[in-house]
């Protein structure tokens, strides 16, 4: 099933999603961000972090024949509101990094966590589109799967 254009979707150049969370502070979010056991309930099988911001995530989920391994390096970081990442998938011939932005805004009794992949034009013009649309379900699935797992914890909290 081929999924709507959602708003903030420019198709081959960036895709936004965003999810509300039942969380009672922009701390709470966070810690769904930058705790890896936390990360590997919701955006990879296996996190690695380095650095102490972390400045790098290294995300790999699947099996091998088809694994998935990315690198996320910390651009800019406004703790804990919003993080600026390099994002390269570094086994799929990625000809040039793109840009991934997580950000948490308030809203009534909780908390969005809003992710901003862009520069997907920026790879080869035959990749372009496909990786683009690979990553918009990506984050779609990721955020799912990150509110089941905050509901899950029972965290309205935490």
């Amino acid at each position: 099933m081929v999924e709507d254009i959602r708003q903030g979707d420019i198709p081959g150049v960036q895709t936004r999603c965003r999810r509300r969370l039942p969380l009672k502070s922009s701390a709470a979010v966070w810690s769904w961000l930058v705790e890896r056991k936390r990360l590997e309930s919701w955006l990879a099988d296996e996190v690695a972090m380095q650095g102490p911001g972390p400045d790098r995530l290294e995300l790999r989920s699947g099996s091998n024949h088809d694994e998935v391994v990315e690198r996320a390096t910390t651009l800019r970081i406004e703790e804990p509101r919003r993080w600026v990442f390099e994002f390269r998938r570094l086994n799929a011939g990625w000809t040039a990094s793109t840009q991934l932005t997580f950000e948490i805004s308030p809203d009534r009794g909780g908390f969005h966590l809003s992710v901003l992949h862009e520069g997907f034009q920026r790879l080869s013009l035959s990749m372009g589109l496909t990786v683009w649309e690979a990553y918009r379900e990506r984050w779609r699935k990721a955020l799912a799967a990150l509110e089941s797992a905050v509901r899950g914890a029972g965290a309205q909290g935490s």
